[in-house]
């Protein structure tokens, strides 16, 4: 199984907080959930949004309208970093754990749209009910016959919306196939449709565990616009087989695929079937191991010294004691002693008396 378990957080979710005024907006396709969410104040450059959340990284889809907006972005307790480009906003790699990615934009010509995040998913991170979402590279999905990553003619989107990761498989070949496998209780395939005006249909049988729908071009889908919901089911918790095969379609109409987006029924990354630790969990899980190991061997050692240390202190006190003990029984009893001359001096015999 791919090891990028990652976490779909529509723009509307309860989890984010908004820091300062903004609209949400219920839009007809090309965004996430078909929603999207703006700025109502003129300046949010102390924060628009702010998403605590588990894992090893964040991802943020967001657009403005020119790359020289103002758009920076604090993760944790750092500093607002100035960020280039188009408005989406890409973490480093963190360590596995709870963060916060705070959202900041300053004075704008038009109006920013914030569409999704995804959360790179680590062992700490949640996933009971939550939506992971699948880019249609992931080699998880597997595809049979004439399905290619180049679209029959190049897209044009404007600023605010784009392909997830801006890739996607495109078939107009009759009986091309698609198989994924899941554990969850609901299932969506989505993606684009291109050259529709052509005419003709464009239709595909989607299967899961053996019960068959066909789907046609849903009503209202525009042509070469992202986002639109190909397929949607409903399911009992557990594994899954999603399987899609294409009935209907002639060149140059096309179907895209962009995303599978399924809602897990597993409470972590660990209990997803043939999950295994990532090199980067493993090397990370390695270097604690290795510095607790360094820091029980310190203590260990320190604890060691201490003893030995309370020890000779004991014994040398002990010893010490003992010889001063020795020393003044000498002093009394030995007829040789200094202060014992001293004592017994007749200093008669010494003057002539």
């Amino acid at each position: 199984m791919s090891q990028n378990i990652t976490v779909l957080v529509d723009d509307q979710d309860s989890r984010i907080n908004y820091l300062c005024p903004s609209l949400k907006q219920d839009v007809a396709g090309s965004y996430s959930n078909n929603t999207w969410t703006t700025i109502q104040s003129a300046d949010c450059s102390n924060g628009w949004f702010e998403y605590v959340f588990y894992g090893t990284g964040v991802h943020i889809a967001a657009s403005v309208a020119h790359p020289t907006q103002d758009v920076s972005v604090k993760l944790d307790d750092g500093h607002f970093i100035p960020q280039p480009g188009n408005g989406h906003y890409d973490s480093p790699v963190l360590a596995d754990g709870r963060h916060t990615v705070t959202y900041a934009i300053g004075n704008v010509s038009l109006v920013p749209v914030f569409d999704y995040l995804t959360v790179d998913a680590g062992p700490s991170t949640p996933l009971s009910g939550s939506t992971l979402i699948v880019d249609d590279s992931d080699t998880t999905i597997k595809y049979s016959g004439s399905w290619t990553t180049s679209p029959p003619h190049p897209l044009s989107f404007d600023y605010s919306t784009s392909l997830y990761k801006n890739t996607t498989h495109w078939s107009s070949t009759v009986g091309d196939t698609i198989e994924f496998k899941f554990t969850g209780t609901s299932v969506s395939v989505y993606g684009l449709f291109s050259n529709i005006s052509a005419g003709g249909n464009i239709s595909a049988t989607y299967s899961i565990d053996g019960n068959s729908t066909t789907q046609f071009v849903p009503q209202g889908s525009l042509d070469s616009v992202p986002m639109a919901q190909l397929f949607h089911a409903d399911l009992q918790a557990g594994n899954h087989t999603l399987s899609v095969n294409v009935t209907s379609i002639t060149s140059p109409r096309a179907l895209g695929v962009d995303f599978i987006a399924y809602n897990s029924s597993v409470t972590s990354v660990a209990a997803l079937p043939g999950y295994t630790q990532s090199p980067i969990q493993t090397a990370s899980t390695n270097h604690h191991s290795s510095a607790s190991s360094s820091i029980h061997a310190w203590i260990i050692t320190a604890i060691v010294l201490g003893v030995v240390l309370v020890l000779g202190l004991g014994l040398g006190g002990v010893l010490f004691a003992r010889r001063r003990a020795r020393r003044t029984e000498e002093k009394v009893s030995d007829p040789l002693s200094r202060e014992f001359y001293l004592a017994h001096l007749d200093l008669g015999s010494w003057t002539g008396t």
